[in-house]
């Protein structure tokens, strides 16, 4: 199989807006889905988890939960993609850690990276100072950070995506069974295009958009 340059594909990449249905092969789903794990985060939290729908009956419901939307159904695939809020707080941290003592990591580096970790994160979010992060945006921004890099994947692949954030949470945790303590951030749709893709809409220009060293410079 060919793939597709990475600097063609986010030129050419439209939001598709029906699929075909057709069967997305299960070498090429791990493989989208490898190259999400692949993503970087923070501290190597790796705050994402994945719950792939591709069952029809389960994709009924979904698309109920997603207002809706045809192609939730249509997709050979649909990634839910889902933060977990104790990634850093829970057993999923020593699973993490065990993990990088095989890559070369000491135990004194680890133990130092759980004192940081409960340091910065075990705080009340948002206190009075401004100094604690809030960790569910935190892991809301490194899952996307996954989606992107799985929906470039795949189109890499030269499979067609649909980046979806119109749906109800609580109906789609209903549908899938997803505990307390994880978000629904997106939804990716996966498969091939049927019929007619979207026009190119055009893009504000760089400098529009873009400053040199503090708002407002011109940068070009």
């Amino acid at each position: 199989m060919t793939e597709h340059l990475l600097s063609e594909v986010i030129l050419s990449r439209r939001a598709t807006p029906s699929f075909d249905g057709s069967p997305l092969p299960d070498d090429i789903l791990s493989k989208i889905l490898k190259a999400g794990t692949a993503a970087p985060s923070g501290y190597n939290i790796q705050p994402w988890r994945f719950v792939v729908v591709r069952d029809k009956e389960q994709k009924h419901r979904l698309r109920e939960a997603a207002m809706g939307q045809p192609k939730v159904e249509e997709a050979s695939a649909v990634i839910v993609c889902c933060g977990d809020l104790n990634a850093a707080r829970s057993d999923s941290l020593d699973v993490v850690l065990a993990e990088s003592e095989k890559h070369g990591f000491s135990k004194e580096q680890n133990q130092k990276m759980k004192e940081l970790l409960n340091k910065t994160f075990n705080s009340p979010a948002g206190n009075a100072m401004g100094l604690t992060p809030d960790y569910a945006v935190w892991v809301n921004r490194h899952v996307m950070i996954a989606f992107t890099t799985m929906m470039w994947t795949a189109e890499t692949l030269g499979y067609d995506t649909a980046p979806m954030e119109g749906f109800f949470e609580d109906k789609v945790k209903s549908v899938l069974n997803i505990p307390e303590g994880i978000r629904v951030v997106a939804l990716l749709g996966i498969g091939k295009l049927k019929g007619a893709d979207k026009p190119y809409a055009g893009r504000r220009k760089l400098q529009d958009i873009c400053f040199a060293d503090k708002w407002g410079s011109d940068f070009m």
